[in-house]
């Protein structure tokens, strides 16, 4: 064998190690985020979102705030299965849903046996909708906010890449805190609530259907209860009714009867979250609603919430509410809009969003970018030639494009409504007599019910 032979062999050797090891680097966690892994019974394949597959689950915390889970020497036992329907058939990178067979208290969240791990295979914005979502949903108030925390993911010893470890949307005293209601249930009482279901975009033989005021077909799945009576079918359906029916009653005096069935705050907090976002698909699909049980001869109104998807947020970028000449028919929001109780929840809202929260929302997001870009970097290394990938490789110009248009749309919404209208804090002496409509004595005591349908104390807290 001659002398440049040996060389080119050796040469050729050290490549081929060369690109071995970098190929161990692209499909290695960054160590910049907590990392999970799953490892399925048998390394056996996910590859359904209906199979449960038997696991075990670690998870190494690598920052100092958290507690890491597990060990690999003793994995805590749970199931993973596919999770998702247009995020699960149109990517090569998967969504799951984690189910703990004993709760457990993962990386700050609290005690529970449920998370999902999403993907975001469809988000451009450098992985952004969805956390920026659910910071201006805590920021704004709503009830309850999944709570998320970004990870990566390691399933059966393949690195697959950036994931965001979320709370399920459940019945639950730290998620959807409502009475849970039993499958199968009859007793009068208890039908009355919890409710959670959904407005939906997928047929399912379960699903409530109806047509709303203006003709569109909607379907209403459900989540919680899942098997339900023939009393709580009906109960259910006749509530879907009453809520489209005082919808598109008229209005007399400036009040819409919706009020008496809608909780008009929570709606608001809801809306501004979905418009601020620009989310077209917003009350199209993953638009949640609950009720709690009636009490105390008093009725609970229904609630949008809580926040969920936003992978169709600022696809259309267009000067104009997200509820005209949608990509996607939005349900409700359209006919909700003109209702004048609703107008002044909503200016309410902006008002105390843009005064209060606006700047420090910003400043969390661009904090959230800056922990993720290492591993957002490395998942694009992972899938870039992948099914429906979004390309994020060039983390630093897809996290500014998605600033460019969180604060356009800002900006125009800010030259719809200005600042809002400062909601009312001060006590009942100082409202105006012809705001009033009446004053109510409950088992509480008395409150004020001005004429566009807001409640107040007495000491001018504003009630539902």
């Amino acid at each position: 064998m001659n002398t440049s032979t040996t060389y080119l062999r050796r040469i050729l050797f050290f490549l081929s190690v060369f690109s071995f090891q970098f190929s161990l680097f692209a499909a290695s966690p960054t160590r910049t985020l907590p990392i999970v892994y799953v490892n399925t019974d048998g390394k056996k394949a996910v590859s359904d979102t209906e199979t449960q597959i038997p696991c075990g689950i670690y998870i190494d915390s690598v920052r100092a705030q958290y507690h890491s889970l597990g060990s690999v020497a003793s994995p805590i036992r749970g199931t993973i299965k596919g999770r998702g329907n247009w995020t699960w058939n149109g990517f090569d990178k998967k969504p799951y849903k984690i189910k703990f067979d004993v709760k457990q208290k993962v990386l700050g969240m609290p005690n529970n046996r449920h998370l999902c791990l999403m993907a975001y295979a469809d988000d451009y914005l450098g992985f952004l909708k969805g956390p920026a979502g659910f910071a201006l949903s805590r920021a704004i108030g709503l009830r309850w906010t999944p709570r998320q925390v970004p990870v990566e993911l390691v399933l059966n010893g393949k690195y697959m890449g950036l994931y965001f470890l979320t709370e399920h949307v459940r019945i639950a005293s730290n998620r959807v805190h409502i009475h849970e209601q039993a499958d199968q249930e009859t007793h009068p009482d208890s039908i009355s609530g919890g409710w959670l279901v959904e407005i939906d975009n997928y047929p399912s033989e379960n699903n409530i259907e109806f047509y709303e005021g203006n003709g569109q077909h909607v379907m209403i799945s459900l989540r919680e209860p899942e098997v339900l009576s023939s009393a709580q079918r009906n109960y259910l359906e006749s509530q879907i009714a009453a809520l489209n029916d005082a919808l598109y009653a008229p209005i007399t005096n400036n009040q819409s009867p919706v009020t008496n069935l809608l909780d008009i705050d929570e709606a608001a907090k809801y809306y501004l979250v979905q418009e601020i976002m620009e989310d077209c698909e917003s009350y199209h699909g993953s638009c949640f609603l609950y009720k709690d049980r009636d009490s105390l001869g008093m009725a609970d109104k229904w609630k949008f919430g809580p926040v969920w998807d936003f992978g169709n947020a600022y696809d259309r970028r267009q000067e104009t509410w997200i509820y005209e000449n949608p990509t996607w028919p939005q349900y409700w929001i359209g006919q909700l809009a003109t209702i004048p109780a609703f107008q002044q929840a909503v200016s309410e809202q902006w008002y105390t969003f843009y005064h209060q929260y606006k700047d420090s929302v910003r400043t969390s997001i661009r904090t959230f970018a800056d922990g993720i870009e290492q591993a957002a970097k490395r998942d694009a290394e992972v899938w870039r030639d992948s099914q429906g990938y979004r390309d994020n490789s060039n983390y630093s110009d897809v996290r500014d494009r998605f600033f460019r248009r969180y604060d356009w749309r800002i900006e125009w919404l800010f030259s719809q409504w200005g600042e809002g209208q400062q909601p009312i804090t001060q006590g009942v002496e100082e409202i105006p007599a012809n705001q009033v409509h009446c004053v109510k004595i409950l088992r509480e005591g008395r409150i004020l019910i001005l004429r566009d349908g807001r409640t107040y104390t007495l000491q001018g807290q504003r009630i539902e």
